[in-house]
């Protein structure tokens, strides 16, 4: 008689939610508590919520990596505070902005799909100053990625900045 062995960690599945879930909310926690005792907006943004996904959640994945994170979210908030300080805010200027970002991103090869929101956040948030891309956008996307890589480090297996193992023809 064949043994039926039910499991919930069936391809790790779970144990890699858990794993991802768990560093998400941590990082959000993190930075959420630092803006929480400084009293403002300084390194938290509702589009981090998305790079947690990519960061925690498929970590291997080239939108994941700092360069895209960092500067995928530098480039589309330079947009949107180029739109918003230049021209009203219409239905054209918000799908301009957007994708303007999108081809920035795609251009420079930093191409992060959570910081596609930025001009809209930016845009429909009245988000006029200047300041925005230094706090939330540079100093949350730093913390992001120096977090990311304390906590892929306690994770076996892991590795964040992940490099692609390349083969060398002999």
């Amino acid at each position: 008689m064949q043994e039926h062995k039910v499991t919930l960690l069936q391809n790790n599945r779970l144990l890699t939610a858990m794993v991802s879930a768990i560093g998400a909310a941590l990082c959000i926690w993190t930075l959420a508590a630092i803006d929480n005792s400084l009293n403002s907006d300084w390194v938290l943004m509702a589009p981090f919520g998305a790079t947690m996904v990519l960061i925690f959640g498929v970590h291997q994945s080239p939108l994941a990596q700092p360069k895209n994170v960092i500067f995928g979210h530098l480039i589309t908030a330079a947009v949107g505070l180029i739109f918003i300080n230049s021209l009203s805010v219409t239905p054209l200027t918000l799908g301009l902005a957007v994708g303007c970002g999108v081809f920035l991103m795609l251009l420079t090869d930093t191409t992060h799909p959570p910081a596609g929101g930025n001009p809209l956040l930016i845009m429909l948030g009245g988000h006029y100053d200047w300041t925005f891309l230094f706090h939330p956008v540079l100093l949350g996307t730093v913390a992001i990625v120096i977090l990311a890589v304390i906590y892929h480090r306690f994770i076996p297996g892991h590795i964040y900045p992940y490099k692609p193992q390349t083969t060398h023809k002999s």
